[in-house]
């Protein structure tokens, strides 16, 4: 008989991961859609896909090796431009760069994943161009999807994520075990862009306002089967009904962080940024 884990501190309930879903396409994806239609006459890109659970696995494990507690990996949105330009006219559809960060520094190489659906390296320059197209023009003009209050607060829409080691961790072992247990039902695993809502987000150890996190770009993880993005919920609902059982006999509640937007609420020049 298996043993049954808690949830990984990266699981967000259905009904969550829908709200924050939708606040994206309702504020955040139109804007976004608007300029890579205009800057590369097709669609945004609404997440990335790996080319199978492994290579997921096989990635978070390289991400995660090496790494000590207070250690973690920082995601920086990015927008790498069909013709290469660098300026704030110019972009191309969103991705992630991804980098190992001993403390909160950045230790490259820095990482994407390519259109095989597999990790890819980058020069600290290319990476580098690729945020600041972001930076300069997608994050600049989702501004205006902040609330009034937050805009006139001086709030910022998000420029990177970071992951603590024990996230990423977490996010690996579910992997693994899915896997192990469940790969007839899962077969891949992606990363999606979406937002947090208008509430105000309280997050178990975090010293940072909650108010800093409302309406701001993240990104969530997912499963995918058969028929598209599938929770742990759905691969197997008598095991998860187990689970979150024990997540919330140890006190943990039932909804968790997908990571800490930064900023907000880091106010932090990292090594790619083009701005604070």
């Amino acid at each position: 008989m298996k043993t049954l884990k808690p949830l990984p501190i990266t699981y967000i309930t259905d009904r969550e991961s829908e709200n924050r879903m939708k606040w994206f396409d309702k504020y955040k994806y139109p804007l976004l859609n608007a300029i890579t239609l205009e800057q590369e006459k097709k669609e945004e890109c609404r997440g990335i896909d790996f080319l199978s659970l492994q290579s997921a696995i096989t990635f978070f494990g390289e991400l995660t090796t090496g790494l000590n507690a207070g250690d973690g990996v920082r995601v920086y949105f990015a927008s790498p431009s069909g013709d290469g330009t660098v300026n704030e006219d110019r972009c191309g559809t969103l991705t992630l760069i991804f980098v190992k960060t001993k403390g909160t520094s950045d230790v490259p190489p820095y990482f994407y994943i390519n259109d095989q659906k597999t990790s890819a390296q980058i020069s600290s320059n290319g990476a580098k161009e690729w945020v600041h197209n972001y930076q300069l023009l997608k994050r600049d003009r989702m501004f205006r999807t902040l609330s009034h209050n937050d805009r006139l607060g001086g709030h910022k829409e998000t420029k990177h994520i970071w992951f603590s080691l024990k996230q990423m961790e977490q996010t690996l072992d579910e992997m693994k075990y899915q896997a192990k247990e469940h790969g007839h039902i899962v077969s891949c695993f992606g990363i999606r862009f979406t937002s947090y809502t208008n509430k105000d987000y309280v997050f178990l150890d975090s010293k940072i306002p909650s108010y800093k996190r409302r309406e701001r770009l993240t990104i969530c993880f997912t499963f995918i089967g058969a028929n598209g993005d599938i929770g742990i919920k759905d691969i197997d609902p008598v095991e998860f009904a187990q689970r979150l059982k024990l997540t919330k006999d140890k006190s943990f509640g039932d909804t968790f962080d997908t990571g800490i937007p930064a900023p907000p609420p880091s106010d932090t020049k990292e090594a790619l940024d083009s701005q604070i």
